[in-house]
């Protein structure tokens, strides 16, 4: 298992490399779904969730301990790396988005779709495709941490039973880390899906094409608060800014 300050040293090197590999504006402006219905399907939607996972993380820690959990199969450092990154695969891949305004205006109307997949980058799941950038950059991950984000979708992947449903004690998890962290991931899907479904006011849908940098930004400051959360601030968001190149 690597120490706390292999995966600080990790995560600084793995900041460094996706700044050279990732715009600012892609890495701010990823949606974190496609549906307007599903949670965070909107314009900087991706960091938003990611945000809001981390903060549902921290809390649940705080639970799971308050009821005696054993917390020490895993570092808080591990806890917090799967929670920022566990959806990093939905930035698609160097070559092309994962996602991309959805042309049929009908599924955007009648269902919601307001987002389409980019069918010209391989297919892969997302825990699957957040690994593999994590790897193409270099970035070693713990046992921890990779089984976490590969799993965290819990069972509505059915490819997980393997892990969450084992007959037997020798193949049961040895942490509850991608426990916990699932159950912050639909924590922070299900409240996105309330703020949206209390929202009068309609979500920006997509990114049109060929927008001044100031309107990307007025877009994105306008799809958080009509998200109504408080999450994102905007010195978090001078934050990010200052780990990713210009377009």
């Amino acid at each position: 298992m690597l120490s706390a300050e292999k995966i600080h040293s990790n995560w600084n090197r793995y900041l460094i490399e996706v700044k050279n590999s990732i715009s600012e504006e892609r890495f701010m402006m990823t949606p974190a779904s496609s549906k307007n219905w599903h949670h965070s399907a909107f314009a900087g939607g991706y960091c938003d969730h990611v945000l809001r996972v981390l903060d549902c993380a921290n809390s649940l820690y705080d639970v799971w301990t308050a009821q005696g959990a054993d917390t020490s199969t895993y570092t808080v450092e591990e806890m917090r790396f799967a929670a920022l990154l566990h959806d990093l695969g939905k930035m698609g891949q160097q070559e092309g988005e994962y996602y991309q305004p959805n042309d049929s205006q009908w599924h955007v109307d009648k269902l919601g779709q307001v987002y389409k997949f980019n069918t010209d980058i391989p297919a892969m799941k997302v825990p699957e495709r957040s690994l593999f950038i994590l790897q193409e950059i270099g970035c070693k991950v713990t046992q921890n941490e990779f089984i976490t984000i590969k799993i965290h979708d819990g069972l509505y992947d059915d490819s997980n039973k393997f892990y969450f449903m084992s007959g037997q004690k020798e193949t049961r998890l040895r942490t509850h880390l991608p426990i916990l962290m699932h159950q912050a991931d639909h924590m922070a899907a299900q409240i996105e899906f309330e703020q949206w479904n209390n929202n009068t006011n309609s979500v920006p849908s997509a990114k049109p094409k060929n927008a001044s940098k100031a309107d990307k930004i007025q877009r994105k400051s306008k799809a958080v608060n009509e998200a109504n959360n408080p999450n994102l601030s905007a010195a978090t968001l001078g934050v990010i800014d200052s780990f990713f190149k210009e377009d």
